[in-house]
């Protein structure tokens, strides 16, 4: 969603894109993660079926921007995503418990990551963000991974921005169909162009990604 989890973890605040994961050490994986995601909040449902799947959410409202608009559900385990009704896309970074595309995890090392990657090869087609958010003078290095083939978003923040060295870890994933995918980078692009005023990117780069590093 840790103190950066805390501060960044809802997406009225900083945007979708550069939410950072609250990773909680101490859960047993025998025990149910309260207020987790469930498998079937996915793109393509309707509202009324996500309530019925994961309950009311803990807050909801509409996020717009010049160009970017949706309604927010705000659950423990992240964000719901909709435009016209419909789920485009669904964030989670709290929940040590889930699984998603090929075994990634939050909190997954970048190593790790990639190798779960490499242990499931396919044709990829997206691209990478990477980009320095400043917000009350916190920095948070960030790199994104859209993966149009998968139809997922992961995030992972440095934990360390301060440190050129420091290894990166997997603080978001986000499941979103084709338009989730564009209405996510819009978010970063907003950002980009300083429309949120309590938070300001630096070192901004995109480029064409297909699977690896």
């Amino acid at each position: 969603m840790s103190g950066v989890g805390a501060r960044r973890a809802h997406l009225l605040a900083v945007g979708l894109a550069g939410v950072t994961a609250v990773w909680t050490t101490g859960c047993s994986h025998n025990a149910p993660f309260v207020g987790g995601y469930k498998a079937g909040v996915v793109p393509g449902i309707s509202h009324a079926r996500v309530v019925e799947i994961v309950g009311k959410p803990n807050d909801e409202s509409v996020f717009s921007l010049p160009g970017v608009q949706a309604q927010v559900m705000s659950y423990r385990f992240g964000q719901v995503l909709l435009k016209d009704g419909t789920v485009v896309a669904v964030s989670i970074n709290d929940d040590p418990q889930f699984r998603g595309p090929f075994g990634v995890t939050i909190g997954m090392s970048e190593d790790d990551l990639h190798a779960a990657l490499a242990a499931h090869p396919r044709r990829r087609i997206g691209h990478k963000e990477s980009y320095d958010a400043v917000e009350k003078n916190v920095d948070t290095r960030t790199r994104d991974i859209y993966d149009a083939t998968d139809h997922v978003m992961i995030e992972l923040t440095a934990a360390n921005a301060n440190d050129p060295m420091a290894p990166f870890n997997v603080a978001q994933v986000t499941l979103a169909d084709d338009a989730g995918l564009t209405l996510i980078d819009a978010f970063t692009s907003a950002r980009v162009k300083g429309l949120y005023p309590d938070v300001h990117v630096y070192n901004f780069t995109s480029d064409d990604w297909q699977g690896g590093r």
